[in-house]
């Protein structure tokens, strides 16, 4: 019986071995091509993902310029103004010494030369950069508070003067009742308080609370325990004193006073309110004294 063959070999001459190994060069150039794309498609999509989320992700509220940014402001500052890129600030300079260059606002040369030092703060947030060369404003006297420091009796005419002034209203124009002016008064006090919010940017966030450690006088605040709104009214050797609107108000009174220590479980559970809250805050002070 004549012996089985298990073992062939083949070999290849030098030429050969080249024409193979060009061959295989070529299959891993390809191989390598068609991995490259896959990683560009893959990244495209990430890109694209990435883009559309940043589409549906919450978008900072745009400010509008306005007397409000100096409210709690030194008097020193008496300019606003916004760039291109929507941010604003104040300063010291007059409104004729400023002047629009670029993608900003700068000193004029003149100004520099009379006015060697100023001052300037940034403001916070968002602004309409809508015409932005024309958004400088100067500060009016009606934002200051001056006048607190006179005599009232002085200043301010009293309601019931000019309404006994004869022909002030004719008889076919409504009479202003108490109801009215309580409202006008709600009103004016309401946008007082949240004036003063944003321009001390005295606003909670989602992810960020101003606590009871930090509470200020004429904060508004929001006690997430009995879910009420307030006015923190003082704040003194860690006492605070704060006035809250009652969740159903009665004519006997729109709200109760109450003093506590800024680590007792009651002030742990406030915090000022946050932007979202606002007509909230707006409708439980009206309901509750208009």
């Amino acid at each position: 019986m004549s012996k089985l063959i298990t073992r062939f070999e083949i070999g290849f001459d030098d030429e050969t071995k080249a024409e193979i190994a060009a061959l295989k060069g070529k299959l891993d150039e390809v191989a390598r091509d068609l991995a490259a794309k896959e990683e560009s498609h893959a990244d495209g999509l990430l890109a694209a993902m990435q883009a559309e989320a940043a589409n549906d992700a919450p978008q900072d509220e745009i400010k509008q310029l306005g007397q409000w940014v100096f409210e709690g402001q030194p008097k020193g500052f008496i300019t606003a103004h916004v760039n291109s890129l929507g941010q604003a600030a104040i300063s010291s300079i007059p409104i004729g010494d400023i002047k629009p260059s670029g993608d900003t606002w700068v000193v004029t040369e003149d100004a520099q030369i009379r006015v060697p030092t100023c001052l300037y703060r940034r403001l916070k947030g968002q602004f309409d950069a809508t015409n932005w060369q024309n958004s400088a404003i100067t500060r009016e006297t009606v934002n200051d508070v001056d006048y607190l420091s006179g005599d009232l009796d002085e200043c301010v005419p009293h309601i019931d003067e000019v309404l006994a002034q004869p022909n002030w209203l004719s008889e076919s124009v409504p009479q202003i009742t108490d109801a009215d002016m309580q409202l006008i008064f709600i009103k004016n006090l309401s946008d007082v308080l949240i004036q003063r919010m944003h321009s001390m940017d005295r606003f909670s966030e989602d992810d960020y609370h101003i606590g009871a450690e930090k509470l200020m006088s004429w904060d508004i605040i929001f006690d997430q325990a009995s879910h009420l709104f307030g006015v923190v009214v003082n704040n003194k050797d860690n006492i605070l004193s704060a006035f809250f609107l009652k969740a159903h108000c009665e004519k006997t009174g729109g709200g109760s006073a109450h003093n506590f220590h800024t680590n007792s479980l009651m002030s742990r559970a406030n915090r000022t309110i946050t932007e979202a809250e606002l007509p909230a805050f707006r409708a439980a002070l009206e309901a509750c004294y208009a």
